[in-house]
């Protein structure tokens, strides 16, 4: 199954030609819907002589002879914003895109609030996702602020900008429409979910589950709100037709998860088992056994667990660091600090406190983000040491392209970072985690022992002292190091949580669309 976030469909597949209200006439073709049922529900008013053949065209979609006679019309009236408004509209019939958003724009350089023209440069521009849609749509909305079409528009465009809480307004206001629609109540689900508000998000998830015929990713949607919310025994029920057919490892780990919440380990377990053999090559379901192993002091189950996953992917840092901590509980820190080592070296951004419950998110390691931006905001607040350490630590995100500019760039942003504020842990965990990248341990362990001075249970900060002493000689410190380690994970008390998330549920046209 697929993350919500990604879902493919948008709004791709869906043509328009113009939508008004009050102006001339709406048109707009989706799939599967005649064009007979779109003209019959077009509006028009009273419109000159000149323009009646063009209208007749378009209704007949013989948008090659609207078009002639668009262009025709203007020559006699250039600055008719009616005629630039239909021949958008015919353009955008024989999918001319550009053309066809240029005609509109024209348009409204002549009349700015001919909500024809709007409404259709609006459709174009949230048709191929342009950063565009959104003002159009404001505007198209302070001329019809009760239009569910245009809320459900908006709806969608600040979702995908991941701005839930504009969002969910503009769900709310689009209800009619979004309660047929199963892609836009995941994503009014998905907005709500955002901002914890599980208990509002479940009559949503029902709606969409009833929409799509029991689908399973809708019964998993639903059963992961219900189980956010506090009730775990509804979303057992709501899984129950899953779990004895289904392979899928979302719906497994989900399950196991809430049957350990419910102390039926055993039942968790097999849920895990299960999941691993149909998924041999998937990390989160052994990392998941990993955290239950060493929770309940089954440390050799949970590392025989890790190296039957490990068999099938033994480049995998997540396994290994797993794997760590479970031999530096069981007291085997020779395997441990390899183990700790071999992390170091396939990936040395990867984080002890981020597995620390053996569940890795798997959106962690994000493209490096847009330098420009952190540069230019750098710059222009020089004496802010947490915009300093941001610089430093995008400069750091892309390890294989870290020339030595781009090094000493980001050893001199965190070097900023830490003399404005002495204590910002992070800056000297990332200045820790630079020189051992730069084979530099010893300056290393100096910023690791910074750090700890500041919160001698900062576990980022022991993983490093750790990989730093392995390169000096300091290996007599190591076992005292990893038992710290442990100590102050042990004591960590906000317990991460596997980091479920909502899977698209879509159906036939049902994205937002000008009709």
């Amino acid at each position: 199954m697929s993350v919500l976030g990604n879902s493919a469909r948008y709004v791709a597949g869906h043509r328009c030609s113009a939508i008004s209200r009050s102006g001339v006439l709406a048109l707009c073709f989706l799939p599967g819907l005649p064009f007979s049922a779109h003209a019959q529900r077009a509006r028009t008013v009273q419109v000159p002589d000149a323009t009646t053949s063009i209208v007749e065209s378009l209704q007949s979609r013989r948008f090659y002879d609207a078009l002639r006679q668009t262009n025709a019309a203007l020559e006699k009236a250039p600055n008719d914003s009616r005629l630039w408004t239909l021949r958008g509209m015919a353009l955008a019939g024989t999918e001319q895109t550009r053309p066809a958003l240029a005609a509109y724009q024209h348009a409204l350089s002549l009349a700015p609030n001919y909500l024809p023209a709007l409404e259709g440069a609006a459709q174009i521009e949230y048709s191929i996702g342009s950063e565009g849609a959104k003002p159009l749509l404001v505007r198209v909305l302070a001329l019809r602020p009760e239009d569910p079409t245009t809320h459900a528009m908006l709806a969608v465009v600040d979702y995908k900008a991941k701005q839930c809480d504009e969002a969910i307004p503009h769900f709310q206001q689009a209800e009619a429409l979004v309660n047929r629609q199963p892609l836009l109540l995941n994503e009014y689900a998905s907005c709500l979910a955002a901002l914890e508000r599980y208990e509002a998000a479940i009559p949503v998830l029902q709606r969409a589950l009833a929409l799509t015929s029991g689908r399973p990713n809708a019964i998993y949607n639903l059963a992961l709100a219900q189980w956010s919310a506090g009730h775990g025994q509804d979303a057992l029920a709501t899984l129950g037709p899953l779990l004895e057919t289904s392979s899928d490892e979302d719906v497994l780990a989900l399950a196991a998860d809430i049957y350990e919440a419910n102390n039926d380990t055993p039942r968790a377990v097999d849920l895990l088992r299960k999941a691993i053999q149909a998924n041999p090559k998937s990390i989160g379901p052994y990392l998941q056994f990993s955290t239950l192993s060493y929770n309940h002091g089954s440390i050799p189950a949970g590392i025989e667990m890790l190296n039957a996953g490990l068999t099938q992917s033994p480049n995998e840092p997540r396994l290994y660091l797993a794997r760590a901590v479970l031999e530096s509980e069981k007291g085997d820190f020779a395997n441990a600090t390899e183990d700790f080592a071999t992390v170091s070296r396939l990936d040395p951004n990867l984080s002890i406190a981020s597995v620390a419950e053996g569940l890795a998110d798997s959106e962690q390691h994000k493209p490096a983000r847009a330098l420009s931006s952190f540069r230019a905001a750098a710059k222009a607040h020089p004496k802010d040491a947490f915009t300093q350490y941001l610089l430093a630590e995008a400069l750091s995100e892309n390890q294989n392209a870290l020339g030595a500019s781009e090094h000493a760039e980001a050893v001199a942003a965190a070097r900023r970072a830490v003399a404005l504020d002495p204590k910002m842990s992070n800056a000297l965990n990332l200045l820790s985690t630079l020189a051992l990248r730069n084979g530099n341990p010893k300056l290393a362990i100096d910023y690791s022992r910074k750090a700890l001075s500041i919160d001698p249970n900062d576990q980022q900060a022991l993983y490093h002292l750790m990989l730093a002493l392995r390169k000096t000689d300091g290996n007599a410190e190591i076992p005292a190091v990893l038992k710290r380690l442990m100590a102050a994970r042990k004591e960590q008390s906000d317990v991460q949580k596997r980091r479920y998330k909502l899977e698209v549920v879509s159906g036939p046209d049902d994205a937002p669309t000008r009709r």
